[in-house]
C-alpha cells in the first residue's frame, strides 16, 4: 500500500509543477507534435524520383593515373596499408610492390 500512496503523492506533485508553469507544460506538448508535423511533410512532401541508369566509362587500372606522373617524384610512391596477419593482405600487397615499383618503409 505504502508503494500507491508514494505513487499518488508523486503523481500529485508532478500535477501542482506543471499547473504552475503551464507555458512549458503547453510547449512541452505542442513542440513534439510539431517536430513530428514537419518529419511528415518532409516525408511525405519528396517524392522519389526517378532516374536512368549510369554507365561509367572504362578504367584501365593496368598502370598508374597520368596525374600521378605531373609529381616531381614521377616514379617514388609509397604504399600505406594496415598490417594484417591475413595472407590474402600480404600477397596483394607483394602484388601491388611489384607491379608497381612501389616503395616500402619499414
Amino acid at each position: 500500500m505504502a508503494m500507491f500512496r508514494n505513487l499518488k503523492l508523486l503523481l500529485w506533485k508532478n500535477f501542482i509543477l506543471k499547473k504552475r508553469k503551464t507555458l512549458v507544460t503547453v510547449l512541452e506538448i505542442l513542440m513534439p507534435l510539431l517536430f513530428c508535423a514537419v518529419i511528415i511533410y518532409l516525408r511525405f512532401g519528396s517524392l522519389p524520383r526517378k532516374r536512368p541508369p549510369v554507365d561509367y566509362k572504362v578504367i584501365d587500372i593496368t598502370s598508374l593515373p597520368e596525374f600521378f606522373n605531373q609529381f616531381p617524384l614521377k616514379n617514388k610512391f609509397q604504399l600505406v596499408y594496415i598490417p594484417s596477419k591475413s595472407e590474402t593482405l600480404k600477397n596483394i600487397t607483394e602484388m601491388v610492390k611489384d607491379f608497381f615499383t612501389v616503395e616500402f618503409e619499414g
